[in-house]
């Protein structure tokens, strides 16, 4: 769903757009919840952001799920609302950008929840 912001000349300001993805990893869910935390703090301290800066979303702008699909299987999703707003670069493609760095990042907690599993 996309939805704008509007100024009070009537005008959009921003995009903003629910962005949803998951990743399924090879761990129960009590394990998944632990790395996940690992997970980002490891991103937040040894891995600086080099896309969009989704680190200055509201508290409030997204939430992760994790729920069992099996008893050695969990399904992550992260649930983002995301309003663009960059200079220099058009919402959607800024949104796209977005999106693509939570595949990304996705795939890294994967990796990292997997190879971590002791």
């Amino acid at each position: 769903m996309v939805r704008g912001k509007w100024n009070e000349g009537s005008s959009p300001v921003s995009v903003c757009e629910e962005i949803r993805q998951s990743v399924e990893v090879n761990v129960p869910v009590s394990k998944a919840d632990e790395r996940w935390t690992r997970f980002l703090f490891w991103n937040l301290y040894q891995r600086p952001l080099k896309t969009p800066d989704i680190s200055e979303a509201e508290p409030d702008a997204g939430f992760v799920h994790l729920e069992a699909v099996d008893d050695h299987t969990t399904r992550a999703t992260v649930d983002l609302n995301y309003c663009a707003h960059f200079a220099g670069i058009s919402d959607t493609e800024e949104i796209a950008q977005v999106r693509q760095h939570l595949g990304e990042t996705l795939a890294r907690y994967k990796e990292f929840v997997e190879s971590h599993k002791g």
